[in-house]
């Protein structure tokens, strides 16, 4: 008879547990009230599930799995094959309190930066658009996502999970950890602000980041934890004693359809091409794209 480890008990909360959870404590502990059914709910239930089965395989697997995956069948593809590359392989020999907090830190930094650039590049911000679409943020509305764009922020992840050779124990926590916070900073739950001081996300911080407001444009790019934003000047984070939370986000009038916002992005692109007739403006560093 086997027995259910703490990993198990992840497994099974990661996989089920969050998309029931957290939408339920937002209705209870909320911000200010929303409304529940909105337009685009069906397509963002279907978002978040749409890699169910993927997420499924994910969760059934084990540690050794994640490490054949990502430490031999991606290494021998992208990476040195004799393992001789500066710092390859580093995590594997490390405990897993180590590979945790390397794996934020790394975690981080290419969220920054693919995110940073989401809004700042014309041709990725079309993508992104997609998910800053939605009119009303909750738990539902953290996975729209248009497929560019969810390779664009995950694969610079993975792939420094592989150089670095992260256990496969350490990387399955991290995205139980990940799944979490991502539904979490994106619901209306009004939890404690002191968190920020902890260098920790919310979503008062990360709400901010998808507000029309003209003064939180271009700010909060950090993904869970918000160091990134401290320390290049880009965090903002009013009191709500001084600035109530912002009520008002997203584009009015943008498809809430899950279908066509995978097509939607390349229309937007060729308007902006007749527009500028240059490939190159599709291409420079913008001003504000949000």
């Amino acid at each position: 008879m086997s027995t259910i480890t703490l990993l198990d008990v992840f497994i099974f909360i990661s996989t089920f547990g969050w998309f029931l959870l957290i939408p339920i404590m937002e209705r209870i502990w909320c911000i200010y009230k929303q409304p529940f059914w909105r337009w685009g709910l069906i397509s963002d239930t279907l978002y978040t599930y749409q890699g169910f089965a993927l997420q499924f395989l994910f969760a059934a697997s084990s540690p050794i799995f994640v490490e054949v995956l990502l430490n031999t069948s991606v290494q021998l593809h992208f990476f040195p094959s004799d393992g001789m590359g500066y710092l390859q392989n580093s995590l594997a020999t490390q405990p897993i309190w180590v590979n945790f907090i390397a794996l934020i830190f790394f975690g981080e930094v290419a969220f920054y930066v693919a995110h940073y650039f989401s809004h700042k590049i014309p041709f990725l911000w079309e993508f992104h658009r997609v998910h800053h679409s939605s009119v009303i943020v909750d738990a539902f509305s953290t996975s729209r996502f248009h497929m560019f764009d969810r390779v664009l922020f995950t694969l610079p992840n993975l792939m420094c999970m592989a150089y670095f050779g992260a256990t496969g124990e350490a990387v399955m926590y991290y995205f139980f950890m990940r799944n979490f916070m991502d539904r979490y900073i994106h619901s209306n739950i009004d939890a404690p602000r002191w968190t920020h001081k902890l260098m920790l996300s919310s979503p008062h911080f990360h709400r901010w980041h998808h507000s029309t407001d003209p003064a939180a444009q271009d700010t909060n790019f950090s993904g869970d934890f918000i160091f990134l934003d401290v320390l290049f000047g880009t965090a903002y984070d009013p009191s709500p004693k001084e600035k109530a939370p912002p009520r008002e986000f997203g584009e009015v009038g943008y498809s809430n359809n899950l279908i066509v916002h995978q097509f939607l992005p390349f229309y937007h692109l060729y308007l902006k091409f007749k527009e500028k007739q240059s490939i190159k403006a599709l291409f420079r560093l913008s001003p504000s794209n949000s």
